[in-house]
C-alpha cells in the first residue's frame, strides 16, 4: 500500500469513528436539541482536525 492510500485510508477510518460517535450521541440525546448541538460542534471539530492532520501528513510525506 502506498504512503498515499494509507494516509487516506487512517484518515477514513476516523471519520468513521467520528460518525459513528455522534451517530451515538444523537441517539443518546433522544431528542435533547442541546446535547444533539454538541454533538454536531464535536463532531464538526474533529472532522476539522482529521482533515488538518490528513493534510499535514500528505505535505511531510511529500505528496500534494
Amino acid at each position: 500500500m502506498s504512503i498515499e492510500l494509507a494516509i487516506e485510508a487512517a484518515f477514513n477510518n476516523h471519520i468513521t469513528g467520528l460518525y459513528d460517535r455522534l451517530s451515538q450521541a444523537i441517539l443518546s440525546a433522544d431528542g435533547d436539541e442541546a446535547e444533539m448541538a454538541a454533538a454536531e460542534d464535536r463532531f464538526a471539530s474533529g472532522l476539522a482536525h482529521e482533515t488538518a492532520v490528513k493534510e499535514r501528513a500528505k505535505r511531510v510525506a511529500g505528496i500534494s
